[in-house]
């Protein structure tokens, strides 16, 4: 009986994790004043974007207060070393 309990636990939380994990990629924000997801972020430089202003024109937007640019330049690095 404790073994099937903690099977059925272990069933949960792996069901769980991998629901959250997926629907975290979805919506990770990087940039609030514009409401700019990783996901779009990542697709704007598979389309040529090279920076976070270019990036960002994409979506007809501009960084406001700066706090995003440094993520944005980190994720934008990482997805043109992938390519």
């Amino acid at each position: 009986m404790r073994g099937q309990c903690l099977k059925r636990l272990f069933t949960i939380a792996t069901y769980y994790h991998y629901r959250y994990n997926r629907v975290q990629e979805d919506v990770m924000v990087v940039c609030v004043c514009n409401a700019i997801r990783e996901k779009d972020l990542r697709n704007a430089v598979r389309e040529g974007a090279h920076d976070p202003c270019s990036a960002y024109a994409r979506f007809g937007r501009r960084p406001k207060c700066g706090q995003c640019v440094p993520f944005a330049k980190s994720i934008i690095a990482a997805e043109r070393a992938t390519a």
